[in-house]
């Protein structure tokens, strides 16, 4: 785990060994439950101190990335993966990480006494297909019991009414529109843009305040060119990543 720091750096030394590590987790180069270097040796291979090695671990146990075994040693969490969100494919998130052997749910989040957030958060979205109404929605989205992201979203005022009256199926929108109403969305447009973690929802998701946040602004639309949704989904940066396969293979068995 040989590794050096740059004292000419304006990020302090026990930072670049806290994002070093870091790098090394989200890239599987240290997978989860593996035991890290003593904090000697990790002070050896790093050409800091013991203190400053310390530091960075605290960083580190903060965020997540990391615990410690009183009289074992200090191990990758078994809490931090990252999963895999594939962009322009029609089976929902869920279902493809059930396949891996993943426990994905959506978890629908009571509203009542929920301070709405501010219809302008979607201000960059078009909305010449209709107006969305104060119908709002929030769901959170789970693997294997951790979050990895969070959903609100708007229904067109003539879209599915009576649908707040009773629980979303499996905490799905698009599958409770589905199911009782017979909507399906035949276009969607999407727009992703990075944030970081207010307090609210760094402790919704459990993640440090000022996480990267990957937000994923949305437009749902019919076959008839209605607006059905609009949606807004902050997905925590550390526990997913997006892919995109562009070409002829991209379209799956035919």
């Amino acid at each position: 785990m040989a590794a050096t720091t740059d004292r000419r750096s304006p990020v302090a030394r026990w930072g670049q060994i806290a994002r070093d590590i870091r790098r090394r987790i989200e890239q599987r180069e240290l997978a989860s439950g593996a035991q890290l270097p003593s904090e000697n040796e990790l002070a050896e291979n790093y050409g800091v101190s013991r203190i400053t090695v310390r530091q960075a671990l605290s960083s580190l146990a903060d965020e997540g990335y990391i615990h410690r075994r009183q009289g074992s040693g200090t191990f990758v969490s078994e809490t931090v993966q990252v999963v895999q969100h594939d962009l322009a494919i029609a089976q929902p998130w869920r279902d493809r990480l059930a396949t891996s052997g993943m426990q994905a749910t959506s978890v629908e989040v009571p509203t009542e006494h929920i301070r709405a957030p501010p219809v302008a958060l979607l201000f960059d979205l078009d909305l010449a297909h209709g107006d969305i109404g104060p119908r709002w929605f929030r769901r959170l989205q789970l693997v294997d019991g951790n979050p990895i992201g969070m959903s609100d979203s708007w229904l067109a005022p003539a879209v599915a009414p009576g649908i707040e009256s009773m629980p979303l199926i499996e905490g799905s929108l698009s599958t409770t529109l589905e199911s009782r109403y017979g909507i399906v969305a035949t276009e969607v447009h999407s727009y992703l843009h990075p944030e970081t973690a207010s307090p609210e929802f760094a402790e919704i998701l459990r993640c440090p305040q000022e996480a990267p946040l990957m937000v994923v602004n949305a437009v749902s639309i019919d076959s008839e060119g209605a607006l059905i949704e609009a949606s807004r989904t902050v997905w925590i940066g550390q526990r997913v990543r997006f892919h995109h396969q562009h070409g002829d293979r991209a379209r799956g068995p035919r």
